[in-house]
C-alpha cells in the first residue's frame, strides 16, 4: 500500500498502556481504518520527543501525510508535524492556536451535567478534581463544573479544586482536602477510581458517604463493588467522523472540516 493511504496515529506515551482508554480508542481505530483501505501506523511518542518537537523520522522525509494526533501534545511537537506539510487531525482535544480540523466530545456540557445531576441529588458543596491546564478536554469538563455552580448561584470553593496529574501530565496519587465536601466531579473514571481508593483509606463509603461522579465511562484499572455516575463519550462516532475526514482529504487535500463535537450522555450506575 503507498503513502497516500497510510495514516499516523499519534498518542504521548504519558496517556498510554495497552489498557488504557487512548489505546481502546485506537483500537477502534484501526478497525475503521482497515475498512475503508487504509494502514493505520501507531506511534508513541515520548515525553522527551514531546517537549523539544522531535517527531517520527517516517513524517520527516514524506510530507503530505495524514495523521492523527490522539491525546493533546505540547505545541512544539505540533509545530514540528504541521512544518512538514502533514494534515493533521486532534482527537479527543482542540487547540485553538493551530488551523487544524478537531474532533472532541461535548466536554463542557458533560461536565454541566454530572455537576447538575450531583446538584439535583441534593448536594451543594461540589469538589472538582482534574487538572485543568493539562489537557483542553479537562478545562472543558471543568468549565462545565464552573457553568452549572454560576447559573445556579452556588459559591465557588477553590479549595475543592483539586489536581490529578503532575507538571509532565501523569497521574498522581489523590490528596483529599481537609473541609471535606459532600461530593466530587472527577475529569476521567480514572481518576475517580484513584479518588475513591483515596477516600476509603480514610474510611469513607462511597457513595453511602459521599458521592462520586467520573467521566468517560471506562477505566484502566477499578475499585470493585463501587459503582458510580459517568458521562459516556461516544468514541465510535468521533472514530467515523475521523475516517470521514481522511477520507475526503483523499479526495481533496486542501478539505478542511473544522472543530466537530460529538455528544455524549450521563450513566447512572449502581
Amino acid at each position: 500500500m503507498d503513502n497516500s493511504h497510510k495514516v499516523f496515529v499519534m498518542i504521548p506515551e504519558k496517556f498510554y498502556s495497552e489498557r488504557s482508554f487512548y489505546n481502546r480508542i485506537y483500537e477502534k481505530m484501526a478497525a475503521e481504518f482497515g475498512k475503508a483501505g487504509f494502514d493505520p501506523v501507531l506511534k508513541i511518542v515520548s515525553r522527551e520527543d514531546e517537549e523539544i518537537g522531535v517527531i517520527p523520522d517516517e513524517l520527516c522525509e514524506d510530507s503530505g501525510l495524514q495523521c492523527v494526533m490522539i491525546g493533546e501534545m505540547r505545541p512544539a511537537f505540533i509545530t514540528k508535524i504541521l512544518e512538514t506539510g502533514s494534515r493533521l487531525i486532534f482527537f479527543d482535544f482542540a487547540n485553538e492556536e493551530f488551523e487544524v480540523d478537531s474532533i472532541t466530545g461535548d466536554n463542557i456540557h458533560g461536565g454541566y451535567s454530572l455537576t447538575r445531576y450531583l446538584a439535583e441529588k441534593g448536594y451543594r458543596k461540589i469538589a472538582f478534581v482534574g487538572s485543568y491546564k493539562a489537557t483542553g478536554s479537562i478545562l472543558d469538563r471543568f468549565m462545565g463544573y464552573l457553568k452549572y455552580h454560576m447559573a445556579a448561584d452556588i459559591e465557588i470553593n477553590n479549595r475543592w479544586i483539586l489536581p490529578d496529574r503532575d507538571k509532565n501530565g501523569y497521574l498522581i496519587e489523590q490528596h483529599l482536602p481537609v473541609e471535606m465536601p459532600e461530593a466530587f466531579v472527577c475529569c476521567s473514571d480514572e481518576t475517580a477510581y484513584r479518588l475513591i481508593e483515596s477516600l476509603q483509606k480514610y474510611g469513607y463509603k462511597v457513595p453511602e458517604n459521599i458521592e462520586v461522579a467520573g467521566y468517560d465511562d471506562y477505566a484502566e484499572h477499578v475499585v470493585e463493588g463501587v459503582k458510580f455516575a459517568t458521562w459516556h463519550v461516544n468514541t465510535d462516532e468521533m472514530v467515523r467522523q475521523c475516517v470521514y475526514i481522511v477520507s475526503r482529504r483523499c479526495e481533496d487535500p486542501g478539505y478542511r472540516h473544522g472543530n466537530i463535537i460529538v455528544n455524549g450522555y450521563l450513566v447512572e450506575n449502581g
